[in-house]
């Protein structure tokens, strides 16, 4: 039989293995990855696991280590902790960067450029900043997974349901400092006590102006960020009405920014329409339409707040825009743009803003009232037995 050169060629190329394949066991796949000053260089603290023999497939199961190294940059760590490690590091599993604070307010920029010109590294690794040294978020002690980064990485999932949070990834980070206005927000991470056990927590918003961190926000000027991203669905909020505790889940939220810009003068209007379902309600009162409307007027009232506390931060405090208004106004603006992008910043402090919320409870739960507490002494009991005398 005849075999024609081709199909042979073909046949060849399909059964080749790879060139430049390497044994599992002989691999240190790295997870999770720490970057801080140090006093004349940096700190590097990387969480490797090293598959066992029995592993199968990339699966991780082994020996958890975390590497620390000073070094002037970030290839030169990788490449000096082949010396402790005895096995070439991996960053193809990598899924988490923790910045420490004194990086972050000097210039992590440059240290951070490896991270997309190497085709080692995942540009869709999260990214955090921590006021503790790195390291101390990589060793804490996890509670479902066997890695500090998995388990972190895995509750990402969660954070949908907690409106004072939202996620960055390492190219949504290089995007944003490339853009029209080069600057930037990364989630904050700390470790906290619980049940005399240290754990991570999420707590807050860094603020990045031009490669440099310049502050933070808290949660709840945090919650009025995400609603300026539209980012707020998925979340709650919770309400004090006379006295008692009432909260809302938020279906859906849609955030609409209208800027106004005269030479260097800039106005804007935001207008915000949130959808929501009732969620807690311990209050006695009845349910009716007059009690939505009271609960939807004090959430609209409190969204707007909070978006008030952040844009305050922002023109006030920090001189930094990062609340979508700049991005607007360059879509809207793209021939005046060039006049104001130098000095963007402070235009923006200076605009006038103006907030109007709208918030609708569109389904009050599975009940149409809540359980009836106050009950008529003479009430007619089929349970004659449960009765006095």
């Amino acid at each position: 039989m005849k075999i024609k050169v081709p199909m042979l060629l073909f046949c060849l190329c399909i059964l080749t293995g790879c060139w430049n394949n390497e044994e599992l066991d002989e691999s240190a796949l790295v997870h999770g990855l720490g970057i801080n000053k140090a006093e004349d260089s940096l700190h590097f603290s990387m969480e490797i696991i090293k598959p066992s023999k029995e592993s199968s497939e990339g699966s991780a199961s082994g020996e958890n280590i975390i590497i620390e190294k000073e070094a002037d940059t970030l290839i030169e760590a990788v490449r000096e902790s082949i010396r402790d490690v005895k096995r070439r590091l991996h960053f193809d599993h990598n899924q988490l960067w923790v910045i420490g604070e004194k990086l972050a307010k000097d210039d992590m920029i440059g240290y951070l450029d490896l991270s997309r010109r190497d085709q080692m590294f995942r540009l869709n690794s999260y990214l955090f900043i921590t006021e503790e040294n790195p390291v101390d978020i990589l060793e804490t002690p996890t509670l479902y997974d066997d890695l500090s980064s998995t388990e972190i990485v895995s509750a990402l999932e969660q954070t949908k349901h907690i409106s004072g949070y939202t996620s960055v990834k390492m190219y949504d980070f290089f995007k944003a400092m490339e853009g029209p206005i080069p600057n930037a927000y990364i989630p904050i991470i700390q470790t906290t006590e619980e049940n005399n056990q240290p754990i991570t927590s999420l707590n807050g918003t860094a603020v990045i102006n031009d490669g440099k961190m310049v502050g933070k926000l808290t949660n709840h000027e945090t919650n009025g960020l995400n609603v300026l991203f539209n980012k707020a669905s998925g979340g709650y909020s919770q309400l004090t009405m006379n006295g008692n505790k009432i909260s809302i889940e938020i279906n859906d939220s849609e955030t609409t920014i209208e800027p106004v810009l005269k030479g260097n003068h800039l106005k804007a209007h935001i207008e915000v329409k949130i959808l929501s379902t009732l969620a807690d309600n311990t209050s006695k009162d009845t349910i009716n339409k007059e009690w939505i409307n009271q609960v939807e007027k004090k959430a609209s009232d409190q969204i707007e707040n909070h978006i008030h506390m952040t844009l305050d931060k922002l023109q006030q405090e920090l001189k930094t825009d990062i609340s979508g208004i700049g991005i607007e106004t360059y879509r809207k603006y793209p021939q005046q743009w060039h006049h104001v992008q130098d000095n963007w910043d402070d235009v923006f402090s200076k605009a006038d803003i103006t907030v109007d919320v709208d918030t609708v409870v569109q389904h009050q739960g599975l009940i149409n009232k809540s359980l009836e507490r106050h009950r008529d002494k003479h009430h007619n009991n089929p349970y004659k037995f449960n009765r006095g005398n």
